[in-house]
């Protein structure tokens, strides 16, 4: 079949390498070229924790296992995914009730978690000035080096003869016969299928094409479409893993640098992107970095960041039209689940429905069955 993805991230990228490998004539496009928005500034926390309901934590959990096995496919390739474990810890009041629940869920779940003292934390981060003697430790979940990760597929499909373009879809008219793509200019486009798969953009194409598809309007920032990245300059601090926590979010990249998180600052998304917000921002992730570290750690940028999230906070993939010709491919997990989510897709385009996606299809948004959106919590990324 003649296939169009739209958007080239990291769930275009990796749906039109499983789709390419199946033999079809895959087309991809990105309104400003490959890994040019959410994917890459994302923390990329590859995991499932906490992660509800029970349907989209076996789903993220999928993705791990998915991401297990690319990595020892293509070992040759390089190192992209870190499955060193994360720590979570909570320096508040009162944190024993949220880590025997967090620890109850994960083992009604059967996601692997350890309850750790201060040796066990010593032990695993050495470097760390631990403000807390207690936390939980989940083997399973890994970093994952995000652009490597994208290079590596846009590589993979070049070998292919597949180069992602730069071009804007407007819109997509589907009929029995296949699916016309609409793009910025005017011209238009015949497929078989067109696979949506452009982040919150997919919203603005969906309901351009009377589909719908919706996702959170990124034109009115906040926690829920926005969040506050930084990179610190590269350090000699040796960090092995990931830190969640209430008061900062860690973790190494292949670079000596580190990623960083605020929770307390992420409201301030609501605010929008201005200098002094950045500048503020670094200042707090720097006292942070110190105060984890014990000592200075320059934060080089502060990403004002913005990326899909589906209305109810779950993933929407399957069909949008009757014809089955328009495809959704959105979710605010793409870096846990692109791998799982990849070859689903492909495995649906070629007539085999998934059981892991059947709480997470379009329709529920027309039937009334649609979850709440998820509050805010420790560790939900």
């Amino acid at each position: 079949m003649k296939i169009l993805v739209v958007g080239a991230g990291v769930l275009g990228l990796t749906a039109a390498f499983n789709l390419v490998n199946d033999g079809h004539d895959v087309t991809i496009v990105d309104k400003t070229g490959p890994y040019a928005q959410a994917s890459s500034r994302s923390f990329a926390w590859i995991n499932a924790n906490h992660k509800l309901p029970a349907e989209y934590h076996r789903l993220n959990r999928a993705g791990i296992t998915a991401h297990e096995e690319f990595q020892k496919r293509f070992a040759s390739h390089g190192t992209w995914f870190h499955q060193h474990g994360c720590i979570m810890f909570d320096s508040s009041e009162g944190n024993a009730t949220g880590y025997d629940e967090r620890y109850a869920e994960s083992t009604e779940l059967d996601y692997p978690v350890e309850r750790i003292g201060s040796d066990r934390l010593r032990e695993l981060e050495p470097a760390v000035d631990w403000p807390t003697d207690s936390g939980l430790f989940f083997p399973l979940e890994a970093h994952l080096d995000n652009e490597a990760f994208g290079s590596l597929i846009e590589d993979f499909l070049e070998d292919a003869g597949v180069k992602p373009e730069i071009a804007e879809v407007i819109r997509v008219e589907t009929k029995a016969n296949g699916a016309t793509a609409e793009f910025a200019g005017g011209s238009a486009r015949a497929f078989d299928q067109v696979v949506i798969a452009a982040g919150a953009d997919s919203g603005v194409i969906a309901e351009r094409s009377e589909f719908l598809l919706p996702v959170a309007d990124l034109s009115q920032p906040g926690p829920r479409t926005h969040s506050l990245l930084g990179v610190t300059a590269p350090t000699d601090v040796a960090l092995n893993r990931i830190i969640i926590s209430d008061k900062i979010n860690v973790r190494p990249r292949r670079d000596g640098s580190m990623f960083v998180q605020i929770p307390s600052v992420e409201a301030r998304t609501e605010e929008g992107e201005t200098p002094e917000l950045l500048n503020e921002v670094q200042a707090v992730m720097e006292t942070e970095l110190q105060s984890l570290f014990g000592k200075h750690i320059l934060v080089n940028q502060v990403i004002f960041s913005g990326r899909s999230f589906p209305e109810d906070g779950l993933s929407i993939v399957g069909y949008l039209d009757d014809h089955h010709r328009a495809y959704s491919l959105v979710t605010h997990s793409g870096m846990t689940m692109a791998p799982i989510l990849g070859r689903l897709v492909a495995d649906e385009v070629r007539g085999d429905s998934s059981p892991l996606l059947s709480a997470f299809r379009p329709s529920r948004f027309t039937e009334g069955i649609a979850h709440d959106s998820p509050t805010n919590f420790i560790g939900r990324q």
